[in-house]
């Protein structure tokens, strides 16, 4: 175990991420926990997406505690679905931020720690030295939605970098303001409309699947 006294940046530091926030918010147990989750040691197997979430809402439930907030039922998982969910509006994203302001967390340090399925793949494989087979689709699922997900959010400061130079330059007038990148996924056949993370997640829209028009050879 570390010296707990020891500084570590908000975006690094020494050592697999997910030790540093185990140690950073008094997560006793989490690495023995998510290779017993992974493998299904006495329990059901998890996915990956499965496994960050677990640990999230967990840091979440930690940093709140930690601030010695009050905790409802519920709190931690709404405020990480409020933080991190593709279907919440950017005034939802920052009421919440500002409510574990209010409840005393450091939400630049919370949101830094905020864990993605690529750093838990990372510790169980590379620090654990653990797999289990058939995990080909899981992890090009994963690394997909990651990839949206870091175009998003570039897209979104390059948008804010452009509004706030013209700002400055007297070229555009406005006052508080957010951007939100809303990406959606529309299938022309069905009509469905869904976010990415439920296109890749679920594998499919309302169209009849190649599986329901099989047949059995008699």
């Amino acid at each position: 175990m570390r010296n707990s006294g020891n500084k570590v940046s908000r975006r690094g530091g020494r050592g697999p991420k997910i030790e540093r926030i185990a140690e950073r918010y008094e997560l006793s147990g989490l690495g023995d926990d998510l290779v017993a989750a992974w493998l299904g040691e006495g329990r059901e197997q998890q996915s990956l997406r499965e496994l960050e979430e677990t640990v999230n809402k967990r840091l979440i439930r930690a940093a709140l505690d930690q601030a010695g907030a009050h905790v409802l039922d519920g709190e931690p998982e709404n405020f990480y679905r409020l933080l991190t969910s593709d279907d919440v509006s950017a005034g939802s994203r920052t009421a919440a931020r500002n409510s574990l302001r209010e409840k005393g967390v450091d939400v630049d340090q919370l949101e830094a720690d905020i864990i993605s399925y690529q750093s838990v793949y990372n510790y169980l494989k590379r620090h654990r030295d653990v797999e289990r087979d058939s995990t080909d689709d899981e992890t090009a699922v994963e690394s997909g939605l990651d990839t949206i997900r870091k175009l998003r959010s570039r897209l979104r400061t390059v948008t804010i970098d452009v509004i706030d130079r013209l700002v400055k330059a007297n070229r555009v007038f406005i006052g508080s303001y957010e951007v939100d990148v809303d990406i959606r996924v529309t299938c022309t056949d069905c009509e469905t409309r869904m976010t990415p993370t439920t296109l890749l997640s679920s594998g499919h829209c309302n169209c009849e699947h190649p599986a329901d028009d099989a047949t059995v050879d008699e």
